[in-house]
């Protein structure tokens, strides 16, 4: 019975996006509200409430946060509904102008790495826990990475999860950065690293049709190449810190669980860490 009403009160609302652990729906008071999956445990809810506070201080490109959401056993947040189209519809929609937007969301990004900010999550607890959970790593190695990632902190906002259907362009064409549950503070070389990975070889929970899997698979190289000339304004890529934390990152990757992305992952971690291991 209870299940029956927080159904009917959810099918009252329209569904504006989609996650792994959540799905975004606009109220009647004109608030995105971000309903979890029964599995997310309330504490990271009540962390991501918590963050989302300190994010928008310093950012204003981020929602604005309101209240943490509970009807019927089920928690959500309440965001400042952004009305717009997120950036991976526009890509789609204008691909003549995905070279453009693939540079304005580099830019974009510099800018968030713009900013100071505390009580986040570190980059020392967010990848140390993922390297540590991938088997496959021979003590001398992990031992390397870990030291890394220590001598690399940094305290700026990281995103920790930004690719293009996490970008809103707003009804004035005004980018708008949405859903930072994984944001740290850390070094933003590590956050690059994640987000070229996803524009070059991630993928998405949304059901795609075939025929858009396959212009996808050849535009994805040149907006991560686009993305990346942006990121760096035209500078040298620092090539050596960039490669560690590409290796960091897939390492990370491959522990989210995501099937059809392990048998790449699998294969290029043990290519770059057999060159590290060449390399010592």
């Amino acid at each position: 019975m209870v299940l029956s009403i927080l159904k009917g009160f959810i099918y009252r609302m329209k569904k504006i996006g989609l996650g792994r652990q959540a799905e975004v729906f606009e109220d009647n008071n004109g608030l995105a509200i971000k309903i979890y999956n029964t599995s997310v445990p309330i504490e990271n809810i009540e962390y991501e409430a918590e963050i989302s506070k300190k994010i928008y201080d310093v950012y204003n490109r981020a929602p604005k946060f309101y209240n943490i959401w509970h009807q019927n056993g089920s928690y959500g947040l309440q965001f400042e509904l952004i009305k717009g189209e997120m950036l991976s519809i526009q890509m789609r929609r204008h691909l003549n102008c995905v070279r453009r937007y693939a540079r304005e969301f580099g830019k974009l990004h510099r800018e968030i790495h713009a900013n100071s900010i505390k009580g986040l999550k570190s980059s020392i607890e967010k990848y140390e826990w993922g390297l540590r959970q991938y088997k496959k790593l021979d003590e001398s190695i992990l031992y390397r990475l870990l030291e890394f990632v220590k001598n690399s902190h940094a305290e700026l906002l990281c995103h920790g999860d930004l690719h293009p259907e996490n970008i809103m362009i707003d009804e004035n064409g005004y980018m708008r950065v949405i859903d930072w549950v994984d944001a740290y503070s850390g070094n933003p070389l590590s956050d690059v690293a994640r987000t070229y990975y996803l524009l070059s070889k991630g993928t998405s929970p949304e059901k795609k049709p075939y025929y858009f899997k396959l212009i996808e698979s050849i535009v994805k190289r040149v907006i991560a190449k686009e993305y990346l000339h942006s990121y760096f304004s035209n500078k040298v890529i620092p090539k050596r810190e960039f490669d560690i934390w590409k290796l960091i990152i897939q390492i990370c990757r491959y522990n989210e669980g995501i099937q059809e992305e392990k048998p790449f992952l699998e294969r290029n971690i043990s290519i770059e860490i057999d060159r590290m291991g060449k390399n010592a």
